[in-house]
């Protein structure tokens, strides 16, 4: 499978990133590679881009979202980003508009428009759960609505970290969206893992941190907590058997006269350490912090979206991705002489069918110079194709130019399963490929124009009269 090239916005310290390319181990568990790269990563926070640069082969850059120009990103197939949530206002108009109340709220609007503008094949937004009420609830739908009109298909649902193997009870609205419908139909959120693979805070807490005097609360501070805990509900004690509560980015500065969980050794209170909170996020131990503050380590984790929760998420949207292959064999059982035998127009030079199906596949190399000259008659695939093209229906082949587009027509006469090499004396009968025997039509556009190749970043299966739009 062709890797998806992604873009992240907001990406901080690079928890969501981590998730989405996968291969790294956590708690004696492996997560495998997906078939995703990071193309292009942003965020304004000079110390987690520090973070992130120390931990991924390609780099990110310190940008504010707003400044990015937009048509000088890199060729993306997936947006992805936590946006702010806190400041969106509603307007009095009829109907109410979506709006912010300060810069932080604009964030989400240059999402959008990158979205609009470059139209990738997916998106991923992710944000707390109080996004679900915010401006009492109005919020919500409105920005549902921004991205159905950049042209996308969308989904949300409150996951539960805890539910998929992170040892923290971490809810967080995970937002999809999908450009083609085809991939929404195919798209399920991931299933929580069994009871038996999930963590608690006792799989990460740190032998050396018990021993470690500057992670442990004064008397003083432990006498102020206890003073008012009846009424504050304050001193949030975590049960090694449960996942701990919602980390946050101020952990730094932690007091037991918050709500911020805390753990108790001996009958002494101390805060987590930055590697025990890494963990409690699910990030491994591989992954760096030490090139920033301590101050700053906490703010980047808190912030952080889990890797493993993310993990998961990616997993469930590259089963949309996955193409099946022809089986030849099948298909030359089932259409023994041909697929297809397009009866020939006298005058299809002339007489274009917009609403006829037609195959747009990248031209190998060494297949360039007779489509160039059109003096092709004969095109062959390769092993492997995709099944989800509709071979009874196909009467157009137009041939895609590397680095150039499509340009010319050609008429599929004939659609059959062969051989690479039928009639020669190298020929294996048993190396099955298509065959389509085609001849030129005309030239369908001044100068060549490219498209999206949907398959594989190789074919794409549609409609003429799409192409001509």
């Amino acid at each position: 499978m062709e890797k998806i090239k992604v873009a992240s916005l907001f990406c901080g310290c690079g928890g969501m990133d981590l998730g989405i390319i996968g291969g790294f181990s956590y708690l004696g568990k492996e997560y495998k590679k997906n078939p995703f790269e990071i193309v292009y990563a942003v965020d304004n926070d000079e110390y987690c881009t520090k973070i992130y640069n120390d931990n991924f082969t390609h780099k990110c850059v310190v940008n504010d979202v707003r400044n990015i120009k937009i048509e000088e990103m890199p060729q993306f197939d997936m947006l992805i980003g936590g946006f702010p949530c806190q400041s969106f206002s509603i307007s009095a108009q009829n109907p109410p508009r979506l709006g912010y109340k300060d810069e932080r709220g604009m964030l989400f609007f240059e999402m959008v428009k990158i979205l609009k503008e470059r139209q990738p094949r997916f998106f991923i937004a992710e944000n707390v759960k109080g996004i679900l009420s915010a401006n009492k609830g109005k919020a919500f739908p409105m920005i549902m609505k921004e991205f159905c009109d950049a042209g996308y298909t969308v989904v949300h649902k409150l996951l539960n970290a805890s539910e998929y193997g992170v040892p923290q009870k971490r809810e967080r609205v995970i937002i999809v969206g999908f450009r083609n419908f085809e991939d929404f139909q195919k798209f399920h959120y991931p299933m929580k893992v069994k009871s038996s693979e999930r963590k608690v805070l006792g799989d990460v807490i740190m032998e050396e941190s018990n021993h470690n005097q500057t992670l442990f609360f004064s008397e003083k501070a432990v006498a102020g907590m206890m003073a008012v805990r009846e009424k504050m509900n304050k001193g949030r004690v975590m049960s090694l058997t449960e996942p701990c509560n919602t980390i946050s980015a101020h952990l730094a500065k932690v007091s037991l006269n918050s709500t911020d969980p805390v753990y108790m050794v001996g009958g002494k209170y101390r805060r987590f350490s930055t590697r025990e909170v890494a963990r409690i996020q699910s990030f491994p131990d591989s992954f760096c912090f030490d090139s920033v503050s301590q101050i700053r380590q906490y703010k980047a984790i808190g912030n952080a979206v889990p890797p493993v929760l993310m993990w998961h998420v990616t997993r469930s949207l590259q089963k949309t991705l996955e193409v099946p292959l022809v089986n030849f064999a099948e298909i030359k059982e089932q259409y023994p002489t041909c697929i297809v035998e397009n009866e020939q127009d006298i005058n299809i030079h002339l007489d274009i069918d917009k609403s006829k199906n037609v195959l747009v596949s990248l031209v190998k190399a060494d297949n360039i110079d007779q489509y160039l000259d059109r003096s092709a008659k004969v095109y062959y695939t390769g092993k492997k194709f995709p099944s989800t093209v509709a071979l009874n229906k196909l009467y157009y082949f137009m041939p895609y130019m590397k680095n150039k587009g499509i340009r010319d027509l050609y008429f599929i006469k004939i659609a059959r399963v062969g051989t690479r090499k039928e009639g020669q004396i190298e020929e294996d009968k048993n190396d099955f490929r298509l065959v389509f025997e085609i001849e030129y039509v005309g030239q369908l556009f001044e100068d060549y124009k490219k498209v999206k190749l949907e398959i594989w970043r190789t074919f794409t299966d549609t409609v003429l009269d799409k192409l001509l739009c």
